[in-house]
């Protein structure tokens, strides 16, 4: 019994010290987080950050950031590591409390892999090898053109923009063969529906650091309902930078804005805005058709007189990043207006004098982010934000009519009294709108080879409308109500470096409240209240194999929906009519593309792309136009198909001379050998005589060329000179169905060819720049969207400041 006593002790003595130990333990840990950079200042995703003693690690996300928990303090080794980078390993000492946090930088290294030269790559080039059919465009090139988002899209493969005139117009854009809202757009994720009177056009280069257009199959955390494809628009993203820039342009045409932020890096407190302005008189000479007295008495070139366009927009953020409970927590608000006077209708065939349209919005937002929330490898995004926005359509013109001239002619009534109707139609409509939007995004990574992305995106919209000069209006008393969701599930699986798959499925729900007139005509006519309700669900997958780094294959698959949007089915109160029976357009689309890229002697850089596209499109909902008619309204084609190819190619010399074309083939076809007429000649299934013609308004054949020179140091140390020529040429397309009319009398939008040169200088390391361009420099006669001509010759200048 003695000999076992001091046993007993002993096991109760290191029980006693072991608990307050383990206890103590689990207590003394820290945290250990930061963002990894290229040379550039870009961030680099995927990079593997490990403590080498505890061979625990995490990978960067797309920001490039990284966060690793629970760590016991100590001495460590962290190693940061990614392919075409430079390895880097430091010292990290950790004490218990301790969130240490650091900025890594990596540095570029070329090296061989089975006799194949792999260097660092830029977050374009990582964007364009994902799986998914993606075209990603840096515009750190650009920054100091006159160029806006919209013009810097129209000069990628496979994406065309129909514009209805100059600064503020409206605009279609056509990406592989769809158009309009069949292609959503985001900014840094986030659904642009809701930002108000913000307009794509209005958005000045400066404050976007990239655009990726995804083709045909539509990644799940962007949480939409996109039919042929989407593109999100990533603004600068430094801590601390300021760019202020001023344009003037040709036709009256002023631009400005201030984008900047600045970020306190021991609290985290981050502060950034973007403010721009743009004016223009758009007064550009078009050809046109000179009526008086309802006939054609000549044909002349004359100005555009009531097209004027103004617009702001300030949009703030502000809150913490980098903190334990969020990478990023951030409220903010958009203020947007703008006004613009209507020259036209659908067509150049009406000419107005008087009426307007304005709009104005205030969006509060909300965004949050965290990496390995509550347990390492998962992620969490949230973004919520609620538009209020007012729009009013003013046409109170009364008893006149004007021609291309500007000449006013009196018009009066049956009985020769002035006549008291509008240009188009009398009214003084506000449509006060409210929308809901969040989306919430979350993924785990279940092993270092496969993750799991969960999306649900939510919107709800309404619409009330009030008509001065109509206040009995029937239509007006029933609002309008739009509630979608969707929801998104994918699983990503990477077998090694080269081979990347991901799997996916997607349910679509739409709930539509409206009006509907029953019985025209008869004396039961009536306006009811209707109910659209439709439930779909879609699937795909998108894989890419490296053959070897040099060449990229990619393969891609989606069966999707696209829910009708507000404006298709409630109209917007002037030139677009209701249609509440719109019922969702579904496609199954195909991607099939291959990409070379190679380098010879370290000097010439060659990439060579490719890709087939095929979508098989149901229910498509498309714009009705007709030629005599200045109004237009959305229909469902009940079959139609998408075959296609697209090219590009690009060559580098050193950082001096960069040369680059790319061409697109798409042929649109009406497939549908029946289609269901409802009249009161007769009701059913009848011939489609439109059946295997090319759909009107869409251009099938475009091509874009681009070339450049830049000289480092030209004058001085820290200066440069460049030297950009853009071509820009579409083939002729019909306006009409293609089987209407013979010869002349075939509506044609002729082939397009316009030149645009930019020249541009920079010294003290581009803190001052200046720049200058001539776009249309042969003063050609550009048609697009409807035969609308677009403006001629036109120069401007920029001046831009940055630190």
């Amino acid at each position: 019994m003695k000999k076992t006593k001091p046993i007993h002790i002993i096991q109760v003595l290191l029980l006693v010290l072991c608990m307050p130990a383990t206890v103590w333990a689990q207590q003394a840990t820290a945290s250990l987080n930061g963002v990894v950079m290229a040379p550039d200042g870009e961030t680099l995703p995927g990079v593997n950050v490990v403590l080498k003693e505890l061979n625990k690690g995490t990978t960067t996300n797309i920001e490039g950031e990284f966060e690793l928990s629970a760590v016991p303090e100590g001495l460590y080794s962290l190693l940061i590591s990614c392919i075409g980078f430079k390895s880097h390993e430091q010292a990290v000492q950790l004490k218990a409390g301790q969130t240490l946090k650091l900025s890594l930088l990596l540095k570029e290294e070329s090296y061989l892999i089975n006799d194949v030269v792999v260097s660092g790559k830029s977050a374009t080039r990582r964007i364009i090898e994902q799986a998914y059919q993606v075209a990603s465009v840096s515009t750190k090139e650009l920054f100091n053109s006159t160029a806006d988002a919209k013009a810097v899209m129209n000069r990628i493969p496979g994406v065309r923009i129909q514009e209805e005139g100059g600064l503020g117009s409206d605009f279609s854009f056509t990406l592989n063969g769809f158009s309009g809202d069949q292609v959503k757009f985001f900014m840094d994720g986030i659904p642009m529906d809701n930002f108000g009177a913000m307009k794509l056009g209005d958005m000045p280069v400066n404050m976007i650091e990239r655009i990726d257009v995804y083709k045909g199959v539509v990644p799940v955390w962007l949480g939409t309902d996109a039919l042929g494809g989407a593109v999100n628009i990533v603004t600068n993203r430094k801590e601390k930078y300021l760019d202020a820039s001023y344009s003037f342009r040709s036709f009256n045409t002023h631009r400005a804005s201030v984008n900047g932020a600045y970020t306190n890096n021991k609290t985290g407190f981050t502060v950034r805005g973007n403010l721009f302005y743009n004016y223009s008189d758009n007064n550009y000479k078009v050809w046109a058709r000179i009526v008086e007295n309802n006939t054609v008495v000549d044909t002349a070139w004359v100005r555009r007189f009531h097209d004027r366009y103004r617009s702001a927009s300030v949009k703030l953020e502000s809150g913490y990043i980098n903190k334990p409970f969020a990478d990023n927590l951030l409220v903010g608000v958009m203020l947007s207006t703008n006004d613009k006077q209507v020259q036209h209708g659908a067509t150049m065939n009406t000419v107005y004098g008087g009426i307007m349209r304005n709009s104005k919005s205030l969006v509060p937002t909300m965004k949050y982010n965290k990496k390995n929330l509550l347990t390492d490898g998962l992620d969490v995004s949230l973004f919520s934000a609620f538009n209020l926005s007012e729009s009013q359509v003013i046409d109170t013109l009364s008893g006149v009519r004007y021609n291309w001239l500007g000449e006013k002619t009196i018009l009066t009534s049956g009985d020769g009294q002035p006549s008291t109707d509008g240009e188009f139609y009398r009214t003084f409509t506000t449509l006060d709108e409210q929308e809901l939007s969040s989306q919430l995004n979350l993924s785990y990574a279940i092993s270092t080879k496969s993750s799991l992305a969960l999306n649900y995106a939510f919107n709800h919209f309404h619409r009330k409308a009030f008509d001065t000069e109509h206040p009995d209006d029937v239509d007006n008393r029933f609002p309008k109500s739009l509630r979608k969701q969707v929801l998104g599930l994918a699983l990503k699986f990477d077998p090694d470096r080269r081979w990347s798959t991901t799997v996916f499925g997607k349910m679509y729900h739409i709930k539509a409240k409206t009006s509907k007139e029953f019985d025209f005509a008869l004396e039961t006519q009536r306006i009811e209240e209707v109910l659209n309700t439709q439930l779909n669900f879609g699937y795909g997958l998108a894989s890419t194999w490296f053959v070897v780094p040099e060449l990229q294959l990619k393969l891609s698959y989606e069966h999707t929906s696209r829910m009708p949007t507000p404006e298709e089915i409630f109209g917007d109160g002037l030139f677009v009519g209701a249609n509440p029976d719109l019922g969702p357009e579904q496609s199954h689309n195909f991607n099939l593309g291959a990409e070379y890229r190679f380098k010879l002697n370290n000097t010439h850089q060659f990439a060579l792309g490719g890709s087939f596209i095929y979508r098989d499109a149901k229910d498509l909902i498309y714009t009705v136009v007709t030629v005599s008619s200045p109004k237009t309204y959305y229909d469902n084609l009940s079959k139609t198909r998408v075959m296609g190819f697209e090219g590009n190619f690009i060559y580098r010399w050193h950082e001096i001379a960069h040369v680059g074309a790319n061409v697109t083939f798409q042929d649109i076809t009406d497939r549908a050998k029946l289609v269901y007429n409802e009249s009161y000649t007769g009701t059913g299934w009848q011939q489609n005589f439109h059946y295997g013609f090319r759909l009107p308004n869409k251009p099938y054949l475009f091509a874009n060329f681009n070339a450049g020179l830049n000289f480092a140091d030209i004058t001085c140390p820290g200066s440069s000179l460049s030297f950009n020529y853009y071509l820009n040429f579409v083939e002729q397309y019909f306006l009409t169905w293609a089987e209407l009319g013979s010869g002349n009398s075939k509506y044609v939008i002729p082939r397009q060819v316009s030149h645009d040169v930019e020249l541009s200088y920079s010294w003290k390391k581009g803190k001052y720049n200046i720049s200058g361009e001539c776009s249309n420099l042969f003063d050609a006669k550009l048609y697009d969207k409807y035969y609308l001509q677009k403006p001629g010759r036109a120069f401007s200048i920029k001046l831009r400041y940055t630190i």
